[in-house]
């Protein structure tokens, strides 16, 4: 069973391009110190500036846990199977596959971005419209630059002034996403069993599997309605006609 996926990201200390970075940081120092609580809490003191709640230290900590990069053994805190894939390899495209498949709505955002730029205002709105049961307060932009900031530090977006916009490296993923995140457990063709009556009817359907998020980010911008046809039932509807 996969692990659930997480609908709250966590900023790292050192600066909203510096997540991944900060992250490194981290776990080097678990790798090699595999350092009890209160070890691991102190070092983050001593590395940033203007650093000290403990219970601030500590949110960051648990999300690092969550998405797998951290685990407790013994009193000790140790790479988790998340943090021991991206240390061995260290590539910013295996942090970014981690972070997409354990984080709800990175990648509906960089589709999304894809257009255009978007001001964070549009972000937040696209994030909580695509993905409603991230649930955060709709006034509460956090959550959103959160999100925005973690991809910036994984050198998918950039941000101009007041627009977030896809660098070169953002449009490639994006072009890539749409097959290499389907979901190919999902049934593509269906019939009826029985002989045809005028009571019954087989159908055989056949779609193109393409990455969930992207469907949820199609469906959310035209109001789960098709354009064409104005069929508005979510479980007819298919995202198709899909060029690069």
């Amino acid at each position: 069973m996969h692990p659930e996926r997480l609908r709250s990201i966590v900023p790292m200390f050192g600066g909203a391009t510096s997540y991944a970075e900060t992250l490194d940081w981290i776990l080097d120092f678990v790798s090699e110190h595999q350092p009890t609580e209160d070890e691991l809490i102190g070092w983050h003191r001593g590395t940033f500036d203007r650093v000290s709640s403990r219970a601030s230290i500590t949110r960051r900590i648990d999300y690092l846990e969550n998405v797998g990069f951290l685990e407790l053994r013994e009193g000790r805190w140790v790479l988790g199977p998340e943090g021991r894939t991206y240390f061995e390899d260290g590539s910013i495209q295996t942090l970014l596959e981690i972070m997409c498949r354990r984080n709800v709505g990175l990648r509906s955002l960089l589709y999304t971005l894809s257009p255009g730029p978007m001001t964070i205002e549009d972000i937040n709105r696209q994030q909580l419209e695509t993905h409603p049961e991230l649930g955060w307060d709709p006034a509460n932009m956090d959550m959103a630059k959160q999100r925005a900031n973690w991809l910036r530090s994984l050198g998918l977006v950039r941000k101009d002034g007041s627009l977030y916009e896809l660098t070169d490296k953002g449009r490639e993923f994006t072009e890539q996403a749409v097959d290499r995140w389907a979901d190919s457990s999902r049934p593509r063709v269906t019939e009826e069993s029985n002989p045809l009556t005028a009571s019954t009817y087989e159908t055989t359907v056949q779609a193109r599997s393409i990455d969930p998020e992207f469907r949820a980010t199609v469906l959310s911008r035209y109001d789960s309605t098709c354009p064409v046809s104005e069929v508005d039932h979510r479980g007819l509807l298919d995202v198709a006609h899909i060029l690069s």
